[in-house]
């Protein structure tokens, strides 16, 4: 091979990778960070990996188990419902484990009580050239020089009680928060399973509503035939017929939309198979056992993100409290315990071995006596954010004796609209079959029977909804009083 070709062969590898690197270096975000954005102000940002889709095994599972025989049958009840939100709701999960990262904070906060133990072995090769009188020395050292060091603090003026103190009301806290999160998610499931067994109901009442209609229009089309009816009462009669349909396809939508808030609940997709038994099936709550002030008390003294507040308040105090001690020295111990091990060797003098001891005992004393006024803002900065905690305190107490007293009167309202509902649904079918029977006769207009028509299927509907509203605000009053109880695990 000649000089000639190998100088071509090398301009064009050097080419080559010349144009690789500038490929390289393209592609990096530290040189070209705009290709790593929308490139556009009008279309959106397309990812060019599978890297940020959401792996099939972390997605909601599309299966529950089985229900377990229960007076619901093969349905399942309220308390297996209940069990599988709490197992699989992901929000219980996250409140759970931040609960356990500030019992691990709670731990580490424990740790200036405790001393600093270090051990540390620095060894290696050392050449060093020394400048002498008309000559040059060099020292040449191997060396390593074990030791284990300790520092342990005496007195540091609080610092370490209020660290700990606001650590520990962090975990209150944070314990609190997961209670109430529990709650919310059995709140959660009551609503959906009282919305569920209310649209199932609702389905059944727009069935009977289409036979209802049916049996109208059945006997209209009768007269008609004998030439006791006119064809726009016909034609009246059919669009009740097709209002009636389009309302059964209405409360079948129903019951998805209340399938979909109820997967939410349980933290499972959408499509997952569930059914609950009828509304029917539910006993009908009588009272609260209490009046209002007592349950307004109950919820002040017992709820838990009242609780947790009240935590975040203590630790906001003693967050006052430790930027106050940094205005104080701190005292302390501090010492180390080591050997120096080396072989060395001066210019041309024999190699020289040697071990030897070497050892600190230290009294320290640490004092920050200027920092810029940081200590005095942190101090300011630290009692607002107590004061802020102090005022949402008073916030949330508000909000909770206002949320008990909804609940209350929205339950007695619900009771009483429940009974209200039974009494109307009575009168609304004697209305209907009376009407029924005289247009039959005669003796009535086509327009008396469909108001009838249309009063019962009212009727209907509303002792569905009361029933499941008065079901609902019964587990809204324990859920403001913070009393919802989690059933027992079988």
């Amino acid at each position: 091979m000649g000089r000639t070709t190998r100088k071509l062969i090398v301009a064009a590898l050097g080419l080559a990778l010349s144009v690789n690197g500038c490929t390289y270096f393209a592609e990096q975000p530290e040189v070209y960070p705009d290709k790593f954005s929308p490139a556009e102000s009008d279309r959106a940002w397309v990812s060019k990996s599978n890297e940020y889709v959401i792996p099939t095994q972390e997605r909601p599972p599309s299966t529950i188990p089985e229900p377990r025989v229960s007076s619901a049958g093969n349905k399942y009840d309220l308390p297996a419902l209940i069990d599988i939100a709490l197992s699989n709701n992901p929000e219980t999960r996250q409140t759970w484990e931040q609960a356990r990262a500030a019992a691990a904070a709670y731990g580490a906060s424990r740790a200036p009580y405790y001393p600093d133990v270090s051990a540390q072995a620095p060894g290696g090769y050392e050449r060093e050239i020394f400048e002498l009188p008309g000559q040059n020395a060099v020292l040449r050292q191997w060396q390593i020089t074990p030791m284990i060091e300790f520092t342990y603090t005496l007195i540091d003026f609080g610092r370490r009680d209020a660290g700990a103190a606001a650590a520990r009301a962090q975990l209150a806290a944070a314990n609190f928060s997961f209670n109430r999160k529990l709650q919310d998610v059995v709140f959660a499931t009551q609503r959906s399973f009282y919305a569920i067994g209310a649209a199932k109901a609702a389905v059944q009442a727009a069935e009977q509503n289409v036979e209802l209609a049916k049996t109208d229009d059945e006997a209209v089309s009768h007269r008609v035939d004998l030439g006791l009816a006119t064809e726009p009462q016909l034609l009246l009669s059919r669009q009740t017929v097709a209002q009636s349909q389009y309302d059964l396809a209405s409360a079948h939508l129903l019951v998805r939309e209340a399938q979909a808030s109820m997967a939410v609940a349980l933290g499972v997709a959408a499509n997952t198979p569930l059914d609950v038994p009828s509304l029917e099936s539910l006993p009908i709550p009588a009272g609260l056992g209490g009046q209002v002030d007592q349950l307004i008390e109950t919820a002040v003294r017992s709820r838990p993100d009242l609780a947790a507040q009240v935590a975040t308040l203590d630790a906001r105090r003693a967050a006052v409290e430790q930027a106050k001690a940094q205005f104080y020295p701190t005292v302390g111990i501090a010492g180390n315990y080591g050997t120096q091990n080396w072989d060395y060797k001066f210019d041309e003098t024999p190699n020289v071995v040697a071990n030897q001891p070497q050892y600190t005992a230290l009294l320290t004393i640490n004092w920050d006596l200027f920092t810029g006024f940081k200590r005095l803002n942190d101090v300011r900065q630290a009692e607002a954010d107590r004061d802020a905690a102090g005022a949402q305190l008073k916030t949330l107490e508000v909000d909770a004796i206002s949320s008990v007293w909804r609940a209350y009167y929205e339950f007695q309202t619900a009771l009483s609209r429940y009974e209200y509902a039974k009494a109307l649904l009575a009168a609304s079918q004697e209305s209907y079959d009376a009407n029924l029977d005289t247009y039959k006769q005669g003796l009535s207009t086509i327009v008396e029977l469909l108001t009838a028509d249309r009063d019962l299927a009212n009727a209907r509907y509303t002792i569905v909804q009361s029933r499941a509203d008065l079901l609902t605000s019964s587990a809204a009053v324990a859920y403001a009083v913070g009393a919802i109880e989690q059933p027992p695990r079988p």
